[in-house]
């Protein structure tokens, strides 16, 4: 598994969609929301984000948060919130293929990387969307990003 260092992931005008969800079913929520968004009035500018808000990664339901970069301008409602700048800085990153039921595997690899080499880990893990897939399965390809410290003390 390759490992890069000193990543930067930079958007600006996006969508910030929380929700309650499995991890298996985020890559068909994606799926939806970017066929849907031109219902809104928006149209996709750039790579979709999601993180999930809690430290677990089991197959349970958790908290996510899924951005979508956007052209237009977005109005907040009760089923959504905006994020004028979403920036990840310093951050460690390595590329998932396959299914997301079995990205805890690779997050923990990372992890793993980030331990050994003594970093100091100061975010969630970050996932971009870079192939969702026509099955959702193992034809999806995620770039997976935790935000390290600059300083070492």
């Amino acid at each position: 598994m390759q490992y890069i260092q000193h990543m930067n992931v930079y958007a600006e005008n996006l969508i910030s969609y929380l929700t309650n969800i499995k991890k298996a079913d985020i890559p068909k929520v994606i799926q939806h929301i970017h066929d849907n968004l031109s219902a809104l009035g928006f149209s996709a500018n750039g790579r979709f984000i999601f993180t999930f808000k809690e430290n677990d990664i089991s197959d349970e339901t958790h908290s996510a948060e899924i951005l979508i970069p956007v052209k237009g301008e977005i109005t907040p409602s009760e089923n959504y919130g905006k994020k004028p700048i979403f920036r990840l800085v310093n951050a460690v990153m390595t590329r998932h293929e396959g299914s997301v039921s079995d990205i805890s595997r690779t997050e923990t690899a990372l992890k793993d990387y980030i331990q050994k080499n003594n970093y100091e880990p100061i975010t969630n893990a970050y996932y971009v969307v870079v192939r969702n897939g026509d099955t959702f399965g193992s034809d999806c390809i995620f770039e997976v990003y935790i935000g390290i410290n600059y300083n070492s003390l």
